[in-house]
């Protein structure tokens, strides 16, 4: 780049003399003397501003135009590489020539009287002259065309900078300005040479840095060399891990062994355990009987102060004592009271929870997940507490949650519980109720208008039963049994009677079927736990609810009693099919099912007769031995 600015530099400076001795081959031009001595018959010769002599102006133009380009400053250009094309529109212009030299230096002189032989030379001179102008003007020509592709080049710099793009198309279009653009041209040189001093330097920065990064490099391969040598150690380490990960391997297998007979000892204490929870349910008794008597309501305080008729003794929480006062037929004499002992497996006091009355039937309900079919009910008159007890108020709390929501809770967290043991469970819930001995579905949208329900065996070669058309809907959490539990409550038949004003005239029956299945061990149980809450049980005139309803409500539960005395004298014949209820429980009532019922009592004096019948009718049902519960395992 420095080459080409010097030629372009040295073209453009170099003294129009020095090129005028190079175009004539370093011969200094011959200067011929003016002729002092006067000639005959010619007039005086007229000074150099005659009309044959161009003007000064015009001379100094041709000269410029005669001077041919500097023959050194050619071929330094031509030896030099390409180079930027504004160094190279610079060297094919035309320099402007310095001043000519003075005519007559370096020639011979004629005499002042040999005209002709002036004439001669001047004739010489002019077809020199005409010959190096048509030279000239070829050489015009070649540096026209040059001129004409520096003109393309300047065009394609256009598009890449506007300024010199501009400046270019001006070049194209005035020739006459080539000079003025031929210093805007140096003037860029020079900037261009700034410019190239600027990255000289950042050169010089980078190969610094470059520097810099040689010697980090070195400093890197010596880390990398560092590294190589742990790496080796790690290999080493590697090896040595992997023999030490392959005894590891092995006391894995051993573990595994180990684990595995852990799991069969689980597995054996989980059905130690469930036996063991079986055996202590039989010595309980398959048919369990707990009474519950139920706190005053606000509206009854103040017509009886306390429930001095019922008796709870403190030294035995499964019995009860009922005592009425017999008055003389005088008035005068007054007897001691009549009492009637009752015994059962629990008696719930008033003042019990839910949760406490849970409590007692947690362990039962337990049974149900590991395979026995297991059935609670609610037995006693109208506004006794049944359906409180079994499902809880209107409004569900947790503190206030009956039997069914609860249970179902139990359910599904031990099922929880037992996955960790390799048991899966899959439920299936249903809620029906049984209205003059009619199935009706509590889970449709109108119950009145299904279709009638009947009770078949699933077939022929199984005692298990089934209702076709009824909904069996799966459930996976405690979540979607409470909804269903909302519905059904909404759709249940409930009648208005003397007694209670939201008196439950249907048997509601909730039923959970739990599938479980331990792959590793193949083992399989079914079972169901049967939630039922009994319509009431008090006698016609003291209801004074009429009619061929309360004659079936009244039957049932009638048939129930039969049916578990019964199963309690070994009786060949079980009448279960003579009502819906008893046949819809068959699998949950026989030997091989575990049973408990709730006797809900009233604490009003004036329910006493009906009380002194619901507990006389536990009794019985207390007292009856159904066999050993067996589990349904496959």
């Amino acid at each position: 780049m420095e080459g080409s600015m010097f030629s372009v530099n040295d073209v453009i400076q170099r003294p129009l003399t020095e090129q005028k001795v190079n175009v004539d081959g370093g011969q200094q031009p011959l200067l011929k003397a003016a002729s002092r001595l006067p000639v005959p018959g010619l007039r005086p010769k007229r000074p150099a501003t005659n009309e044959n002599e161009p003007p000064l102006e015009n001379r100094k133009r041709a000269r410029n135009l005669l001077a041919p380009p500097r023959r050194g400053a050619m071929s330094l250009a031509v030896s030099q590489p390409k180079e930027a094309p504004a160094a190279s529109a610079l060297r094919g212009r035309r320099v402007p020539a310095g001043p000519a030299p003075a005519p007559g230096v370096g020639e011979k002189k004629r005499a002042p009287w040999d005209l002709k032989g002036q004439v001669g030379d001047l004739r010489a001179k002019v077809t020199t002259f005409k010959e190096k102008v048509q030279g000239l003007e070829g050489e015009n020509r070649a540096l026209e065309q040059q001129v004409a592709g520096l003109e393309q080049e300047l065009q394609r710099l256009v598009a890449q900078n506007g300024e010199l793009g501009s400046r270019a198309s001006s070049l194209a279009s005035e020739v006459q300005v080539w000079h003025a653009q031929a210093e805007e041209s140096l003037q860029k040189v020079s900037d261009l040479s700034a410019r190239e001093r600027q990255l000289e330097e950042l050169v010089g920065s980078q190969k610094q840095r470059i520097g810099e990064l040689e010697g980090a490099t070195a400093e890197m391969e010596e880390a990398n060399r560092g590294l190589a040598a742990q790496l080796k150690a790690t290999t080493v380490q590697l090896r040595l891990a992997e023999g030490d990960l392959a005894q590891r391997g092995q006391e894995n297998e051993a573990l595994r062994s180990q684990l595995a007979a852990q799991e069969k000892r689980l597995h054996e204490s989980e059905m130690e355990r469930r036996f063991l929870h079986n055996t202590v349910q039989e010595l309980k008794g398959n048919i369990r009987v707990f009474c519950r008597v139920r706190p005053l309501l606000p509206c009854e305080r103040q017509a009886q102060k306390g429930v001095g008729h019922l008796r709870f003794p403190p030294e035995d929480k499964g019995a009860l004592v009922l005592a009425k006062a017999e008055e003389s037929h005088t008035g005068r004499e007054r007897k001691d009271d009549i009492t009637y002992e009752f015994n059962f497996d629990r008696v719930f006091p008033p003042s019990s929870s839910q949760e406490d009355v849970f409590e007692e039937i947690a362990l039962l309900v337990q049974s149900a997940l590991d395979g026995y079919h297991v059935c609670i009910f609610a037995y006693g008159q109208t506004g006794s507490g049944k359906t409180y007890t079994m499902e809880g108020p209107e409004e569900l709390a947790p503190s206030t949650a009956g039997m069914i929501p609860r249970a179902v809770q139990q359910i599904f967290r031990a099922a929880r519980q037992m996955e960790a043991k390799g048991w899966k469970y899959q439920f299936t819930a249903n809620f029906l109720e049984i209205y003059k001995e009619s199935l009706r579905d509590l889970l449709v949208l109108r119950p009145e208008r299904s279709g009638e329900l009947e009770i078949k065996r699933v077939n022929q070669s199984t005692e298990e039963l089934h209702v076709p058309n009824l909904s069996y809907v799966p459930v996976a959490s405690e979540g979607e049994v409470l909804k269903l539990l909302q519905t059904a409550k909404a759709n249940r038949s409930v009648a208005k009677t003397i007694l209670n004003e939201r008196s439950s005239r249907s048997h509601s029956l909730f039923q959970l079927h739990i599938e479980g299945q331990h792959a590793s061990r193949d083992a399989h149980t079914s079972s169901v736990l049967s939630l039922v809450d009994l319509a009431g049980s008090e006698r016609l005139d003291k209801s004074l609810s009429t009619g061929e309803r309360t004659q079936a409500i009244n039957s049932s539960l009638s048939n129930l009693g039969l049916v578990i005395m019964a199963l309690s004298n070994k009786e060949a014949h079980v009448p279960y099919r003579n009502s819906k209820l008893t046949y819809l429980l068959q699998n949950s009532l026989g030997g091989s099912s575990k049973m408990l019922m709730f006797v809900n009592i009233s604490p009003l004096e004036e329910n006493f007769a009906e009380s002194l019948n619901s507990l006389r009718f536990a009794r019985k049902v207390n007292e009856c031995v159904i066999g050993t519960a067996q589990a349904h395992r496959k």
